[in-house]
């Protein structure tokens, strides 16, 4: 898998205050990649030294090998991004803002504008002016807008940021598009972690400004344990049985429904003590935790990062 994006101990000083302190992780062809955590953790910060809009104070961001830092005009030709919101001429239509920044970079041609208004799904409205566009449409034409160089990293500040759920779902198919048919790098910043959880194949979690993890999406939500809810016969039985199989397993009793976080290879052994125990089992179901329930956890409920 190709490394599109690499950063090296990014720091940023602000009045000597570390605001941002030795991030380091690299994004690869195809994958979306979130970034996650509190407000101020340092997100935006971070999205605005990757693109050249804020100095870097030590470290580099390599776009495709070549250093922002060194070779600003190189290594940002590879990239796409939308900052906060997409500025567009809403006087102007969807075809003539395209133009307007297609004149930006050079080769950029009629087919290459048609291209990209298919893939963002604006074909029937990109003659019209922008004033009469939905957000979600605003959106996917910043999109266009960014994709008219073929960049091999893109990078969405908050791409869902005020659309409703049918917005949403619309930004979020088309990032997933992107990666996988365009084979295309895709950095993505959100507070919406359902949508984070739907949308990326690998999170980031930042807190105050320092990187605590880079893990797999699939992996950080379901982890090794797993929460499974047992319907029993005798609750008070249940959790003296839970407790020899294993003094240290958390559970939660509500009326004759027992949750427990368990290996999955644990399950036979429990069934076996809780037979033994003279305890009827009518059904053990499991409970699939989201990034949110994972976010809370280790974050302890208050946006406050503790050990992973």
């Amino acid at each position: 898998m190709k490394t599109i994006a690499q950063l090296q101990n990014v720091t940023k000083v602000i009045k000597g205050k570390k605001i941002i302190d030795s991030l380091s992780f690299e994004v690869n062809e195809g994958e979306v990649f979130g970034f996650l955590g509190p407000n101020g953790a340092g997100k935006t910060t971070t999205i605005r030294m990757m693109v050249g809009l804020m100095r870097i104070t030590e470290g580099d961001v390599l776009i495709y090998g070549k250093s922002i830092q060194k070779d600003f005009v190189n290594s940002i030709s590879k990239v796409g991004a939308i900052v906060e919101n997409p500025e567009l001429y809403k006087f102007l239509s969807g075809y003539q803002n395209l133009k307007h920044f297609a004149r930006m970079h050079k080769g950029i041609t009629e087919e290459r504008i048609k291209e990209v208004v298919e893939l963002v799904g604006l074909t029937k409205r990109i003659n019209d002016k922008v004033k009469t566009y939905s957000l979600g449409m605003r959106q996917r034409l910043g999109i266009a807008q960014c994709l008219l160089h073929k960049p091999k990293l893109l990078i969405l500040d908050e791409p869902t940021n005020g659309l409703d759920p049918a917005g949403i779902r619309e930004i979020r198919s088309y990032i997933r598009k992107l990666a996988s048919e365009e084979g295309m790098a895709v950095i993505v910043s959100s507070h919406l972690l359902s949508e984070m959880e739907m949308m990326c194949d690998r999170i980031a979690i930042l807190q105050s400004g320092k990187l605590i993890d880079v893990q797999d999406i699939r992996a950080f939500v379901g982890g090794t344990e797993q929460i499974y809810q047992i319907e029993v016969s005798d609750a008070e039985l249940t959790k003296t049985s839970i407790k020899k199989l294993d003094p240290s397993v958390q559970f939660e009793v509500k009326g004759k429904q027992v949750q427990l976080a368990i290996e999955k290879e644990q399950i036979p052994e429990l069934i076996k003590i809780l037979i033994e125990d003279g305890v009827a089992i009518f059904s053990i179901i499991p409970i699939s935790k989201t990034l949110e329930d994972r976010f809370l956890e280790i974050t302890n409920d208050k946006g406050e990062i503790v050990n992973v």
